[in-house]
This record gives C-alpha cells, sequence and structure tokens, in this order.
C-alpha cells in the first residue's frame, strides 16, 4: 500500500515534534517527577505509552480497528523482553509502509499532531513549552 504525498512529511515533523516535546518540559518548583535540574527530560518511553494506550483506548471505542491494531502491535513491541523497542520516532518513522489504511493513518497523524502540540503550546498557544509536569 502506497502513502499519499505528504504522509511521510507530517511523520518527519511529528518525530521532530516528539523529540522537542519531550526534551524540554517545565519542572515548577514542587513538583513531584523528581525530575527539575537533575534529569531536565521527561521519560519518554513512560509518556510515549501514556498517550498511545489513551488513544487506543478512544480508537477502540469509536470502532477504529485498524488504529487499534496498530496500537496493539506498538504495546507488544514496548513489552517484549527480549528486544528493545524501537524509539517512537523510529516507528513513527515506519507509520508510512505500515499497511494502514490511509483513511485511518490521516486520523492518528491528525490526532498525534494535535496531542503533541497542545503540550508544546505556551500560555495564549505560543509554543514555549506547555508540558510542565506536576
Amino acid at each position: 500500500m502506497s502513502a499519499a504525498p505528504g504522509i511521510a512529511e507530517r511523520v518527519a515533523r511529528l518525530a521532530a515534534l516528539w523529540r522537542v516535546v519531550t526534551s524540554r518540559p517545565v519542572h515548577p518548583a514542587g513538583c513531584t517527577c523528581m525530575g527539575h535540574f537533575l534529569i531536565p527530560a521527561m521519560n519518554a518511553r513512560d509518556m510515549e505509552a501514556d498517550i498511545l494506550d489513551y488513544m487506543r483506548g478512544r480508537y477502540a471505542a469509536e470502532g477504529i480497528g485498524a488504529l487499534v491494531t496498530l496500537l496493539d502491535a506498538r504495546e507488544a513491541e514496548r513489552e517484549a523482553t527480549d528486544i528493545p523497542a524501537p524509539p517512537l520516532r523510529a516507528w513513527l518513522a515506519r507509520l508510512p509502509t505500515a499497511g494502514v489504511e490511509e483513511s485511518a493513518l490521516e486520523r492518528f497523524l491528525d490526532d498525534l499532531t494535535a496531542t503533541l502540540e497542545s503540550f508544546d503550546a505556551g500560555p495564549g498557544g505560543s509554543a514555549s513549552g506547555g508540558l510542565i509536569c506536576t
């Protein structure tokens, strides 16, 4: 199945956005993540699992089986103990050739983009680090 023009570019943009979102969260005074200045980045694997698990439940409720299957396969990769799962950015890069129907893949890319952009948006929608640990 060939990917429509633009899918590969959208995936590349998502991979770059993922790096930005996970690399610079704000740690307010008294945050409980134990990060602060000692650990300046979020645990990307945990954050990925939380986001994709939420999206999987949403797609299951809406009956979008292709995306449920896609996210189930990613979860199996993450949970495998014999072979480490590739990072999310590498997994995203494989999406255009994953065999998912185009409309479902576009829905997933739209939803993940909106989610990551909401994390990256600061006050008033500015891109100044909207993800704040608690």
